[in-house]
């Protein structure tokens, strides 16, 4: 039945890129409420999604169906989903019968990374409004994000407004001072957030293999340790030009090999033939005293080698003394990026915002217009 508007249905972006073992179903949560709306105003909702990167012969292989997640869908939303298997062009949206309705993963049509505009008419016949709630792919200029919103009223789902309004303290109006925590394995993944926040920030805590290379830069030894040596120039590039107190480890806990318990050893003293898999107690000393003082913290990217229990202890200091200060008021904690989400554990609850982005999050943080924001109506 259509409202005294003429809308009968609204199409929904959202991300259900899910784990392969779906033990994660926040970007399912965080859709949740917008789709609660939707169906309070009297509308149908029409989900639309990627799911994994089949390549173009991969299309409609089961491996890569978003039929795979339905029931989890079901379940978050408390919902009968109809799952429409069926190619699009070949599906007559009269035909959808349920409240709620999932298409087939975009990625199975060259038109969506193409950002083709025929493909984006054949999607929008599914509906006569368009939402996108999906923050974590609107970096990406493709048809679901970008060109469907030159045939429909394009908006901005109550998760995507949250995270721009989380977000939106990092580059707006700060509360400092401002400390970043970036970690991860290689500079040039994060060379634009490295140079932006390094002239934002108050402090740029640079953690992870990514410091090796940093300490690399400035003339350190650290023997085995993974080091990009393409990016050693670009490093020093963004502590000459940084206007933020740059922040890198003292001490660490070094071994032969990731499987090894680490030994303790001081920057300058690595032994010959080990890796630094994470930062010392020196350093976790140095972090918590700016942390103290801050009043905004983004973190993005491991601090060490967290998957293994030998070289997790920096992380198992630093995540609940951040969780207390996050919890108590004193400090905005901003998480970004799967691996930083996966670092912190039952931790996630107590920060005060989780980002379901990872690509998105950087670009917006680096200063970036995001294309499947800038295209919105409002």
């Amino acid at each position: 039945m259509k409202t005294n508007s003429g809308i009968k249905r609204c199409i929904l972006r959202c991300d259900l890129n899910l784990p392969s073992s779906v033990k994660d179903l926040s970007r399912i949560l965080a859709v949740k409420n917008t789709v609660s709306e939707i169906l309070s105003f009297g509308l149908d909702v029409v989900l639309i999604s990627h799911y994994k990167r089949p390549k173009p012969t991969d299309a409609f292989r089961p491996e890569f169906s978003l039929s795979s997640i339905v029931s989890n869908v079901a379940d978050v939303l408390e919902c009968d989903i109809q799952f429409v298997s069926s190619p699009i062009w070949e599906t007559n949206p009269e035909h959808l019968t349920s409240r709620i309705a999932i298409l087939e993963n975009l990625r199975f049509y060259e038109g969506e990374t193409a950002n083709d505009s025929d493909f984006a008419q054949t999607l929008a016949r599914f509906g006569e409004v368009y939402i996108n709630d999906a923050f974590s792919v609107s970096h990406r200029k493709h048809a679901s994000v970008c060109a469907i919103t030159q045939y429909l009223p394009a908006f901005a789902g109550l998760s995507l407004q949250n995270e721009l309004y989380w977000l939106s303290k990092l580059t707006h109006n700060i509360e400092r001072p401002y400390t970043a925590i970036i970690g991860g394995s290689k500079v040039s993944t994060k060379i634009d957030v490295l140079k932006h926040i390094s002239k934002v920030a108050d402090h740029l805590i640079i953690t992870g293999a990514m410091a090796n290379t940093f300490l690399a830069a400035r003339g350190f030894n650290l023997q085995n340790s993974l080091i990009e040596e393409a990016s050693l120039s670009t490093a020093n590039e963004i502590t000459s030009a940084a206007s933020a107190e740059i922040i890198l480890p003292v001490d660490f806990l070094a071994s032969m090999d990731i499987q090894t318990s680490g030994i303790e050893c001081n920057l300058g003293s690595v032994p010959s033939g080990y890796s630094c898999f994470d930062i010392g107690r020196r350093s976790v000393d140095i972090i918590q005293q700016r942390l103290t003082t801050s009043r905004t913290l983004l973190w993005n990217g491991a601090i060490g080698a967290f998957e293994f229990a030998n070289f997790s202890t920096a992380t198992n200091s630093l995540t609940p003394y951040i969780a207390n200060l996050s919890k108590t008021k004193e400090l905005v904690t901003i998480i970004g990026g799967g691996e930083t989400i996966a670092s912190i554990g039952h931790y996630k609850d107590d920060m005060t915002f989780v980002s379901t982005a990872g690509g998105a999050f950087l670009e917006f943080t680096a200063g970036y217009k995001l294309p499947g924001i800038t295209s919105l109506t409002v």
